[in-house]
């Protein structure tokens, strides 16, 4: 077990300690090898000349010895590019051999194209192969339907953030490790390793993702379940209806049936390590920053993406090394400078504290500086100085360099004003940032860019949670003497406000008008439970009142006649034969008084959550002038569906009900039966809408499927 994840602390002491001591020591060696850090700098520049003349076009072209030096020179760059992945996946240097092999093998050919941040199943999956320097991944077909379910349980934010491309990098990273872990083995030994790797690897995705979710959220289901995940030894039990919390619980699930943990702890402390670095970074103020120094702040950073390249190793190689930390710890160092001085106006914009968003003067050394050291001593102390190495290295970083600088003529004088540097690093950015001859090459796609994602790829519970604050913005003024406008409770609660919106966003109008329509959704759900209170009556009163007053809003926005229809049928879905007397059988239900037969039952279940689907869906469709048959099918598929939430409810709470249950009266291979036969008539009504429902069929899905 590697020393510092040995550590039974509940704070990682020992991995803290390690971050801080590599820091010091990179520290001490940055103030004694000037020299090394210097040639290391030249060694950016010579690269330089062919960065930016590079003519990938013109080389195709070529005829004769030119055409075999632009072949020549493309192998280099491919031998170049296998020895850096292998380096940094490995923490070694590959001998001439496996170079040979790393380049001669088509599975492991590294691509050198680097597409755009991933920002949906497809291109994840590109990008997983494209960062494993893998043609092929074994167990593709389950990894596509895992990362379709992440895909569509991440919030819309994190989404557009890159947390796909994110999680992809996770993936391939690890089976990068895996592949050059298996470097000379039969195609049927690496595929096997690989197909084991794979589960773990996608587990260490999931929690990344959860990880990389903004602060604001930690108090999430997810965030609470994710320190389960890397210290239990067994699944959780009863997890929260939340579509991440599913994946991260179905990820814990896949690690420890690849990964038990008991004999691999250190990989569990490994992640663990690594969300408390991030939690703890995300806690840390501005002010925190400036009295700690900047290194405090460095540490964690460096830990985080330190801890994560263990948790990658830990899984990708079959006899890890004792100790990975020290190495992964330099390499961390390395690279985090560079994505620091890449992503700082973004980090900016964001409020991220990095050492190029904090003032000079708060830092213990010159991040700019730092960037060429940091990645000079890894050469030294980890690589032992290796040439190629730092050949490889340095070809990478001058390209990357080159491509950010090139693009926005004042960022070399920005960044010369803010930063103390050598006379070597200013005559290198300044070379960096003179424009190609063959014209600046598009910009590569920031982590932020990632496209919308289509409403059929998008868990129902995570669309109605993206637009939480839509629904909370339309309710904010209507609070009634402490009694919340808004009742989540129930299995339809958190999707009940977003039904109306679905609907727009299917029938591609704009849904901003029918926010006075979702909030009066909302005050006459939590209005109808206040009756059930004698003392809330009042409160109720007060909040369909309210609901009603908002419906009156509508007509700003509406056609008046369509807002007197809604009005109307609202007022009827409410009224004495609809919503108030399914109420009054279902605290019948609660009393213990069964209906006499299944159709009973139903009874009850029309009345009470069809009926409010049906308030949440039909009056929207007038408002957004669907045509009549339209709204009969909408009708439908409300009845069915509701029916459907309510039975499959009966069926999760099994026999230990305290209430009467159709199942527990009638059977549950009856009760199976009758959700099977509403579920295909709500499919059926959905068939005849002109609309796109797919988000309304993934509703059904949740409702027949939930807790299952």
């Amino acid at each position: 077990m590697p020393q510092h994840f040995s550590d039974p602390g509940p704070d990682g002491d020992a991995p803290v300690a390690a971050a801080r001591e590599a820091l010091d020591a990179f520290r001490s060696w940055s103030g004694s090898h000037a020299d090394d850090i210097a040639a290391h700098v030249y060694r950016w520049s010579s690269h330089l000349p062919e960065v930016l003349e590079r003519r990938p076009l013109a080389n195709l072209l070529r005829l004769g010895p030119a055409a075999e030096a632009a072949r020549t020179a493309g192998r280099a760059e491919l031998r170049r590019r296998a020895l850096r992945r292998h380096a940094l996946s490995l923490g070694e240097v590959p001998s001439p051999g496996v170079l040979d092999l790393l380049t001669a093998d088509p599975r492991r050919l590294p691509r050198p194209a680097v597409p755009a941040p991933a920002d949906g199943v497809g291109l994840a999956l590109d990008r997983i192969r494209y960062s494993a320097s893998l043609q092929r991944v074994p167990g593709l077909g389950t990894l596509r339907e895992r990362m379709a379910r992440l895909y569509a349980a991440l919030p819309a934010q994190a989404v557009a953030a890159g947390a796909m491309d994110r999680a992809a990098r996770t993936i391939g990273g690890v089976l990068a490790v895996a592949s050059h872990d298996t470097v000379g083995e039969d195609a049927e030994t690496t595929a096997a390793h690989l197909r084991r790797v794979v589960p773990g690897a996608y587990a260490l995705a999931v929690a990344q993702a959860v990880v990389d979710l903004p602060a604001h959220s930690r108090h999430h289901a997810h965030h609470r379940l994710l320190p389960h995940l890397l210290t239990e030894s067994e699944p959780a039990a009863g997890v929260p209806d939340d579509p991440l919390s599913e994946e991260l619980h179905t990820a814990h699930v896949l690690l420890l049936e690849g990964f038990p943990f008991a004999g691999h702890r250190a990989l569990y402390r490994a992640t663990e390590t690594m969300y408390r670095a991030r939690a703890r970074a995300e806690r840390r103020t501005r002010e925190d920053a400036v009295r700690d120094g900047g290194d405090a702040l460095l540490a964690d950073a460096v830990l985080e993406t330190a801890a994560g390249a263990v948790a990658a190793t830990l899984l990708g190689r079959r006899e890890p090394p004792a100790d990975p930390l020290r190495t992964h710890l330099a390499a961390a160092l390395a690279t985090r400078f560079r994505h620091d001085l890449l992503d700082r106006a973004r980090d900016a914009v964001n409020g991220r504290l990095t050492p190029f968003t904090l003032a000079p003067r708060d830092l213990d050394g010159d991040p700019l500086h730092d960037l060429f050291a940091a990645e000079a001593h890894l050469v030294a102390t980890v690589f032992g100085g290796d040439p190629a190495v730092a050949d490889a290295l340095a070809r990478h970083g001058a390209a990357r360099l080159a491509g950010h600088l090139a693009r926005q003529d004042d960022r070399v004088e920005r960044l010369l004003e803010a930063h103390r540097v050598t006379p070597e690093i200013e005559a290198l950015l300044r070379a960096a940032a003179r424009p190609p001859r063959w014209g600046v090459p598009p910009p590569a796609a920031p982590a932020g860019s990632a496209g919308p994602r289509p409403p059929a790829a998008t868990d129902p519970r995570t669309f109605a949670a993206d637009r939480s604050a839509f629904v909370d913005a339309a309710l904010a003024p209507h609070t009634v003497r402490g009694v919340p406008p808004r009742s989540p409770g129930g299995p339809q609660g958190p999707l009940r406000p977003a039904l109306a919106l679905m609907l727009a966003e299917g029938a591609a109008l704009d849904p901003e008008p029918l926010g006075p329509l979702v909030a009066a959704v909302e005050l006459f759900h939590t209005g109808s439970l206040a009756f059930d209170e004698r003392a809330s009556h009042l409160a109720g009163i007060a909040l369909v009142s309210g609901g009603y007053a908002l419906m009156a809003r509508l007509a700003s926005t509406h056609p008046p006649e369509r807002v007197v229809r809604a009005v109307a049928r609202m007022s009827a879905l409410l009224g004495p034969e609809r919503l108030s007397r399914g109420r009054y059988l279902d605290r019948l239900l609660d009393r213990g008084e069964a209906p006499a037969d299944a159709a009973g039952f139903l009874e009850v279940y029309a009345l009470t959550a069809a009926t409010e689907i049906e308030a949440a869906l039909v009056p929207a469709a007038i408002l957004l002038g669907l045509p009549e048959h339209e709204l009969d099918l909408l009708t439908a598929y409300s009845h069915h569906a509701g029916i459907v939430l309510r039975v499959r409810a009966d069926l999760v709470a099994g026999p230990g009900s305290e209430r009467p249950t159709l199942a527990g009266a009638h059977g549950r291979a009856a009760a199976a039966r009758l959700l099977a036969g509403h579920r295909d008539r709500a499919e059926a009504a959905l068939d005849g809408l002109a609309l796109d429902t797919d988000l309304l069929r993934a509703v059904l899905d949740h409702f027949a499927t939930r807790g299952g």
